[in-house]
């Protein structure tokens, strides 16, 4: 493992069995597993002409629809004005509508449209294939301690 920094702990962190080095290599490899899920969507971004946020924005609101946008921004963690740029763009591609509550009107709750449903669909049904195979090649107890791992280092459970 040349080339690793030194693989002593930090002062005051005992650990059983994670050492710095073994952190080190686990986090290069969640960047390059996210670069390779990345490379996976841009074909399909590239056809639809949408960016990597307008995927995320399109992934999320698929997921949680009727998503509001301070829950959105929230999730995202990125400035009122980026997450407005993007959710013009797919409102007027028709991607995308913003539609009121049914309990208070002010508040405006985020829906796919058909068309940004398909697409999303689209990009996800590849996600899902690459992550699908990783998962079986990793069997049911090692995904479930990815996705403990996951939510630990997300600092929550889920979504508001």
């Amino acid at each position: 493992m040349s080339g690793l920094r030194g693989t002593r702990d930090a002062p005051g962190q005992a650990h059983l069995y994670l050492r710095e080095e073994q952190i080190r290599l686990t986090y290069e490899a969640m960047l390059l597993a996210w670069r390779e899920l990345s490379a996976t969507c841009d074909p399909f971004q590239r056809d639809h002409q949408l960016g990597s946020a307008h995927h995320r924005v399109m992934f999320l609101v698929s997921t949680h629809q009727g998503l509001t946008m301070s829950a959105l921004l929230r999730r995202l963690n990125i400035t009122k004005q980026s997450l407005n740029r993007v959710l013009q763009d797919l409102v007027a591609r028709g991607l995308l509508e913003q539609r009121p509550d049914e309990r208070d009107k002010r508040v405006k709750r985020l829906h796919l449209t058909a068309q940004g449903s398909a697409i999303e669909e689209e990009i996800f049904a590849a996600l899902r294939d690459r992550m699908t195979l990783a998962y079986r090649a990793s069997g049911g107890q090692a995904v479930e301690g990815f996705r403990r791992v996951l939510a630990t280092l997300q600092g929550e459970g889920g979504m508001t």
